[in-house]
């Protein structure tokens, strides 16, 4: 799972969750993320996930996609990431395989021998 903050001038306009395995970025309505700017190639970017894993692609963009204020080719994402596409940035919000649904052992409910539960009740 991954959720996204898609803002403009530090103004959210949306937040993107989704499950997808690749999303396209760009001014093309078909696209996954649609950016309306003329700044923005028609496929400008993709997003795609690997083992858990996010990566982002620039798709020979004009202008360019950077993260965390580099520009780059490919990146890895992570947990606050920055992405910026034209006048629009895209902050990774959370990154989240689809097996991590699963409760932790440290979430999971600890079963308790009744007796030493007891004991444990007394000393309290």
């Amino acid at each position: 799972m991954l959720k996204i903050l898609f803002k403009f001038d530090d103004k959210l306009l949306k937040t993107i969750e989704t499950g997808k395995r690749e999303l396209f970025i760009g001014r093309n309505p078909g696209s996954d993320i649609v950016i309306d700017n003329l700044g923005v190639s028609d496929r400008h970017a993709r997003i795609m996930e690997h083992d858990g894993r996010y990566t982002i692609e620039d798709l020979d963009s004009t202008n360019g996609t950077f993260v965390n204020g580099k520009q780059i080719a490919n990146a890895v994402l992570k947990i606050n990431s920055e992405i910026i596409i034209g006048k629009h940035s895209l902050i990774i919000e959370e990154i989240r395989s689809e097996g991590s649904n699963k409760p932790s052992k440290t979430e999971k409910t600890m079963k308790l021998e009744t007796s030493k539960y007891k004991k444990m009740l007394k000393n309290q």
